[in-house]
């Protein structure tokens, strides 16, 4: 039996993604027109980049990413955490897996020494969690 570490609560804000190296792309007249993906909420995102429809499915914010920002990246850090203990650190980590997984993110998670790709869906949110409890 493996038992999850409980996410923090209430959720913390995602940490912000990361843009992939050598993914910068050249503006064109129509850029931000053509919609990429969509990425945690970051204060100051127009509403009318909010997607609305996850929104209200998942309870997270989210606002739709495009081209002219360049392919980017959401890696829930060990040390990015922000928290000094380990248990806090899994707990906080627990909560952004649930809240990318609800939110539909593509994320990756790194601890000392283990690291699993970005990814989505509910095995990679199982492979993320498992990963967390026996750390």
């Amino acid at each position: 039996m493996l038992a999850w570490p409980r996410p923090e609560a209430p959720p913390p804000p995602l940490p912000p993604a990361s843009a992939v190296a050598g993914s910068e792309r050249h503006l064109r007249p129509d850029a931000g027109t053509e919609l990429d993906g969509v990425r945690a909420y970051r204060r100051g995102d127009a509403l009318r980049q909010v997607v609305w429809k996850k929104a209200a499915k998942s309870g997270q914010l989210v606002s739709r990413d495009t081209r002219a920002a360049g392919a980017r990246e959401l890696w829930l850090d060990w040390v990015g955490a922000g928290v000094a203990e380990a248990e806090g650190r899994l707990a906080r980590m627990a909560a952004w897996v649930q809240a990318a997984h609800h939110a539909g993110l593509a994320y990756g998670l790194r601890l000392p020494g283990h690291e699993i790709a970005p990814g989505l869906g509910d095995a990679h949110r199982r492979a993320a969690l498992d990963l967390l409890a026996t750390y």
